[in-house]
């Protein structure tokens, strides 16, 4: 288990008709995730290769979900795990092959579902049916639906500690309890259904305040500085603000207080809004050299709490602090608006 990534308790909930995974390191929350009711992500396919491009060393793929066709982006680095769907060997990946492949990454904005051919972690059971049928199936074809999302929510978080697991719905407490007892039977004393009939779940740990303040542009700090923070298709900025900070110190303190609080809470929004792709943090200009060393790998270290690849590129001379985080799953904002709650 990672000691990096701070989880104590997860909370499954609902939020305005869609279901989230909300995680807390003690009292505080530190990451939301929405689950799909039916999601493409964890899914395994036999797919057909319809296009090669060498430049960007990848494969188009298509699959079929839901009796839909689609195409997927196969990153041809993962070539060492290819499964092919018959027994002939393939030293080289050509169009029209028939590959086994899972979906890693939905699909995002204007950019395709990503998959990957590394399946290793999946079931034994599973993995055998897999590679039983794969030789008789004509493609595209789904292999595997997977397992409900919620329940790939918590595996993921298993690799990273142990928590507790609070729910107020009936269904996902059972699928739970169920799943853990099969899996992971000393983890199953740590679930528990929430039916206070006193105070809602969403009351108790204040939900309807934390999401206002994941979807809000401003995000005030500590000492009286605030962030803002505005998403685009190419990338999102987080620019920093010494706001109200008026604390009797000279000002070089005062920027690097400000900044140190700024990227340790940059680092939570990231994972609150699931902020994904190029992030550039607009810091308090600083010249010395000293106090950009100690905000850089500072930064690193809250990153290493990041369950996704979250990496720190580098500090400009402007003090743009570049960033890239994994994308997986649409951001905070990007499902609240296409449930119309946010435009």
């Amino acid at each position: 288990m990672s000691t990096a990534v701070k989880l104590s308790k997860l909370l499954i909930t609902e939020y305005r008709g869609k279901l989230f995974a909300i995680s807390y390191d003690g009292d505080r929350a530190n990451e939301i995730e929405y689950i799909e009711n039916n999601s493409l992500l964890g899914s395994i396919h036999i797919g057909r290769v319809k296009k090669i491009s060498k430049n960007i060393n990848a494969a188009f793929v298509e699959i079929e979900y839901n009796k839909e066709r689609q195409i997927v982006y196969f990153d041809m680095d993962d070539f060492k795990y290819l499964i092919f769907a018959d027994e002939k060997e393939h030293p080289v990946l050509y169009e029209g092959d028939d590959i086994v492949i899972r979906i890693s990454k939905l699909p995002i904005k204007n950019k395709l579902a990503g998959a990957t051919a590394d399946i290793s972690d999946v079931s034994g059971e599973v993995l055998d049916n897999i590679k039983a049928r794969k030789n008789y199936i004509k493609s595209p074809c789904m292999l595997y639906a997977g397992e409900n999302d919620y329940i790939e929510i918590i595996k993921d978080r298993l690799k990273y500690s142990a928590f507790d697991i609070v729910t107020d719905i009936k269904e996902i407490y059972d699928g739970t309890v169920s799943f853990l007892s099969q899996n992971y039977s000393e983890a199953v004393d740590r679930v528990r259904f929430y039916d206070d009939t006193m105070i809602t779940l969403n009351k108790l740990y204040s939900i309807d305040t934390l999401f206002e303040s994941a979807v809000n542009k401003k995000v005030w700090l500590n000492d009286g500085g605030y962030l803002f923070i505005e998403s685009t298709e190419a990338l999102t900025v987080i620019d920093v603000n010494t706001g109200k900070n008026v604390q009797k110190k000279d000002a070089s303190a005062i920027k690097l207080n400000t900044n140190l609080e700024a990227i340790k809470e940059s680092a939570r929004q990231m994972r609150l809004r699931n902020i994904s792709g190029i992030i550039i943090i607009d810091l308090i200009n600083t010249t010395d050299k000293s106090q950009i060393d100690l905000i850089y790998h500072t930064m690193k270290d809250y990153l290493k709490e990041d369950r996704l690849n979250a990496v720190a590129i580098d500090i400009t001379k402007l003090c743009l602090f570049e960033i890239t985080r994994r994308k997986r799953k649409p951001s905070l904002l990007e499902v609240m608006k296409k449930q119309g709650y946010y435009s």
